[in-house]
């Protein structure tokens, strides 16, 4: 029984459309055929799956069913808005989408933050089992820490464009701090950190985010923890979805750990100094694949391919121009992969006794 949901997402670009069609359709069901002529008779060329997008270029009306045109490279294909009036359309706009549906176990992967955090399933929904620090591509990031803080109160400048300043003091000094794009402010007697977001040099007039010691800041482009009397910063960059091949980037999207292979090149293991194992992800999923697809990366051929590997768990084709071999591996949680998920060796190795084959993994 096909699962019927759905969803209307408005355009938020300046791309032209028809106006009776400026919109942008999701797909409600688990899949919708695809046809090369508005007849459930003519040719199947694909399916487009549960949550994808398509843009309406033309509808048209053939007895209780209603056709929805769009292209793809110049080619032009249809699939069923509308079954009867007894049926929900197969695209609409309401949708509610749990990829990660029937799993017990969830791995997030938050890119800005680097963190890998371990979900479990209960009666009332997830809940965190364990976080991991990561380490993304090495061009997505730059890592900084600052010197040791020894006086009671520290003001951490976020100028932009990749710059910080610090000073330290022995009272309230905020108005030295002014300037930038948000100051961060230290008081080491009540364990807190105040961010406060600035407008032209000037306090916004919001009262500051409130943080403890231990939680991670984070203020546009930076990230900010302070942990063993220094600030520790992340300030990324480029930190976009993978989309090709060669572009070193980490993937964006839910996946499942497709492969476990049994001796990475990176990583050793902390008690025997052998190698350890990695989990290879679903990359290029079907997401990927419908995204190529109309940018003209991959073919028809390349997409079905991709699609029924994903729908049937396995791992799909590593051949295309959309990239491959996107693991879990240990190796240090610094930014320097090819657009991998690394973690310290020792968190790594914990990692492979808490997850396995088909577990999900968001990454967003």
């Amino acid at each position: 029984m096909r699962k019927l949901i759905a969803l209307l997402i408005l355009l938020a670009s300046s791309v032209y459309l028809p106006s009776a069609f400026a919109e942008t359709l999701m797909v409600a069901v688990d899949n919708v055929t695809v046809h090369d002529e508005p007849e459930l008779s003519s040719d199947v060329r694909f399916q487009l799956y549960r949550g994808m997008e398509i843009t309406p270029e033309q509808r048209s009306k053939h007895g209780s069913v209603t056709w929805v045109r769009f292209d793809i490279r110049g080619h032009q294909f249809w699939a069923v808005e509308t079954q009867d009036n007894t049926t929900e359309p197969l695209l609409s706009r309401k949708v509610n989408i749990d990829f990660c549906d029937g799993s017990d176990k969830k791995i997030v992967v938050n890119k800005k933050l680097r963190t890998l955090t371990v979900f479990n399933r209960n009666d009332s929904g997830w809940e965190a089992a364990k976080q991991y620090s990561i380490g993304l591509g090495k061009g997505t990031g730059l890592r900084a820490e600052t010197h040791t803080i020894t006086r009671p109160y520290a003001y951490l400048t976020l100028k932009g464009n990749r710059k910080f300043d610090l000073f330290e003091s022995t009272g309230n000094a905020l108005t030295k701090a002014l300037g930038g794009e948000a100051v961060i402010v230290l008081d080491k007697k009540a364990n807190t950190l105040a961010l406060y977001h600035l407008s032209h040099g000037k306090l916004d007039d919001e009262e500051p985010q409130m943080y403890s010691c231990g939680e991670k800041v984070v203020a546009g482009d930076y990230v900010v923890e302070f942990a063993e009397d220094k600030f520790n910063l992340i300030i990324n960059k480029d930190l976009y979805p993978k989309t090709k091949k060669f572009d070193r980037q980490t993937p964006e999207g839910t996946y499942f750990i497709a492969r476990k292979n049994p001796v990475s090149r990176f990583g050793l293991d902390p008690d025997t100094n052998s190698a350890m194992p990695s989990l290879q992800l679903n990359y290029p999923n079907s997401f990927d694949a419908w995204d190529g697809l109309r940018y003209g990366l991959i073919s028809i051929e390349q997409y079905k391919r991709i699609t029924a590997a994903t729908l049937n768990m396995k791992l799909p084709p590593q051949d295309t121009a959309l990239g491959n071999l996107i693991m879990i591996h240990g190796g240090g949680n610094d930014d320097w992969t090819a657009g991998c998920i690394a973690l310290e060796d020792e968190d790594m190795k914990e990692l492979l006794h808490r997850v396995g084959p088909h577990t999900c993994v968001e990454i967003k």
